[in-house]
This record gives C-alpha cells, sequence and structure tokens, in this order.
C-alpha cells in the first residue's frame, strides 16, 4: 500500500497540447462528479513549473530509489495526469481514480511493487496490482497498466472499470465531460466539480476566508469549474454556475467581502497580506445565474505567495530562494 500511495504522491507532486487526453477521460467511472487533469508537460516548460520541481523535497535519495527500482522518472516520464471521483469520499460507496499518460516500463514497475507487497491479479486480460488495506485481508487499491502509456491506480472497482471501457469503448455516461472539454481547452491545469464546494472551504489558508466561503450561498452552486494556465504570465479563472441570477449575485458580494477580509487580516498575516495584494487586480464578473473570476500574475508574484505559505506552515524554515 506504502508503494501506491507513494507512486500516486510522486506522479501528482512531479506533474502539475492543452484539452484533456480524450482516451484517459474514456476510462473515467460513470458516477464521477469531480474531474481534475494536470498537463505535465506544459508545467515542466514553464518558469513556474522548473521553480516547483526545484523545490520539491522528493528531488534526493528518495526519488533516486523510487527511480532505481521502477525505472519511472515521474519529472520526465509523465506528460498528463487525470484524477476522478464520484465525491462520496465520507463513505463507502466511495470510488477514485489516478490516469496518467506517459511511459512506463511495466515489468520493472510490475516488480517493484510486488515487492513492496502487491499481489497480482488478472481482469480481462490485465494485470492488476493489489495492495491490501492496511490491518484487513480486504484488497483496498490496485494498479493496473494498460499498456506502456497508461496507467490507471485506484480503488479495485474503479480500476476494473477503467478496465471494462477501455475493453468495451464505450463513452462514459459523466455529465461533466462537455464541461471538462471546454475548460481543458485553455488551461494547463483545470478542474470541474457539481459536489458542493462548501466542503473544500476548510484548505483554505485564511481562518475568515473559510469563514466566509462557509455560509449557505454555497449551497447554489451547482456546477463550479476553473483552471491555471501557465506560461509568461500565469493566468487563474474560476466560473460557478448557482442556481438562479440574484444567487450568482450573491456570491459575487460574498467573494468581494471575502476579499477584504483577506486584505484586512493582511496587517498580522504574511501569506495573508501576500494574498491580498494578489486580489487587487482580481476581476469578477456576473452574467445571468454565472459569476466569472480571473486573476493574472508573474511568476515572481506566485514565489513570492509560496514562500509567505511556507513561513506559515513551517516558521522555523527557511525562506524559501529560486534557484
Amino acid at each position: 500500500m506504502k508503494f501506491c500511495y507513494s507512486l500516486i504522491a510522486v506522479a501528482v507532486l512531479q506533474s502539475v497540447a492543452l484539452a484533456a487526453d480524450p482516451g484517459l477521460l474514456s476510462l473515467v467511472m460513470p458516477d464521477a462528479k469531480i474531474l481534475s487533469g494536470i498537463r505535465a508537460d506544459q508545467m515542466r516548460d514553464s518558469l513556474f513549473g522548473q521553480y516547483l520541481l526545484s523545490h520539491l523535497p522528493a528531488s534526493g535519495a528518495n526519488l533516486s530509489n523510487f527511480i532505481t527500482q521502477t525505472g519511472f522518472d515521474p519529472r520526465k516520464d509523465v506528460t498528463e495526469v487525470i484524477l476522478a471521483s464520484n465525491g462520496d469520499s465520507k463513505t463507502a460507496q466511495s470510488h477514485g481514480l489516478l490516469l496518467a499518460r506517459g511511459v512506463f516500463n511495466v515489468p520493472k514497475m510490475s516488480a517493484a511493487a510486488r515487492a513492496n507487497g502487491a499481489t497480482t491479479t488478472t481482469f480481462n486480460g490485465i494485470d492488476i496490482l493489489t495492495f491490501a488495506a492496511r490491518g484487513t485481508p480486504a484488497v483496498a487499491h490496485g494498479m493496473a497498466f494498460l499498456d506502456g502509456s497508461t496507467a490507471v491506480i485506484g480503488d479495485v472497482a474503479s480500476v476494473k472499470s477503467a478496465i471494462e471501457q477501455r475493453k468495451s469503448n464505450a463513452p462514459p455516461s459523466s455529465s461533466l465531460l462537455d464541461k471538462v472539454a471546454q475548460v481543458s481547452a485553455n488551461n494547463s491545469f483545470w478542474f470541474v466539480t457539481l459536489t458542493p464546494i462548501a466542503q473544500f472551504a476548510a484548505a483554505l489558508p485564511d481562518s475568515n476566508l473559510r469563514s466566509a466561503l462557509n455560509g449557505n450561498v454555497l449551497a447554489t452552486i451547482n456546477q463550479l469549474s476553473g483552471g491555471i494556465r501557465f506560461g509568461d504570465t500565469v493566468k487563474l479563472s474560476l466560473e460557478a454556475v448557482a442556481r438562479t441570477d440574484k444567487d450568482a449575485q450573491a456570491l459575487a458580494d460574498v467573494l468581494k467581502f471575502a476579499a477584504s477580509l483577506v486584505q484586512l487580516n493582511g496587517q498580522n498575516n504574511a501569506a495573508s497580506a501576500e494574498v491580498g495584494a494578489l486580489l487587487n487586480t482580481l476581476e469578477s464578473k456576473t452574467s445571468g445565474n454565472v459569476t466569472t473570476l480571473s486573476l493574472a500574475l508573474t511568476e515572481q508574484q506566485l514565489e513570492q505567495l509560496l514562500g509567505a505559505l511556507g513561513q506559515q506552515n513551517h516558521p522555523g524554515s527557511k525562506k524559501i530562494n529560486r534557484g
């Protein structure tokens, strides 16, 4: 299990042509409610992507050992990653997948997985490397290579579903896909969700912002999507589809209020001060029941923000320097 999670973590952390790969999308489970994707090749080619890669803690001995064991270097061997979930993370019906396109040394990676506790089973002619849940005999997660360029990781039921969909060549029934096509065509990183966004508020760094975004207005949002496009200027975008025009305007007002709270809190918090300064350039617009936000940042601004966040999370650590 540790090996499986290591592969997931390394692939996601090291990876961050536009438009999502239709071959990967065809493997998504039909009940998916959350989809996100990263074009790793674009990330690597951008200045900000190179900055992130140069500061990853996994770039030392652990990564070297991983590459030696698997013959897989996520810094250069992954081109695209798609994450899919049905949004039921707190229930027994939770399903999730990590789908990756890249160059995989299947024999060597499979041998490394087995050496770390994986058991091989075969489903529809495809080997699934399964990892037993800790403390129970039940199999919790699996990993399969559909070919030398496609990897699937997730709960075993979802991995099997992906294999079945590949064999049948049947298109997924998820209602997310039309929006995915639109959002992924304009961003290097993108996401689309049909789940209430209040559950994501806990991940925000500012307590005042978390409180503002936990209000009832979030319950009116039927769909949320957005993304980041890397380049000389990093562009962030967000689109929220509300139930009514009035709800969309209420959301815009709440976001403006939240931004003002962050700026006020900047007097006592370095991270909030960085975010507050960036929010001065935030553009928002409401049209009917749709609220859109956009923000354009330089690489230097993003580096300063990450440095401030790092200092907040690790007060005793040294400031991150480029290079």
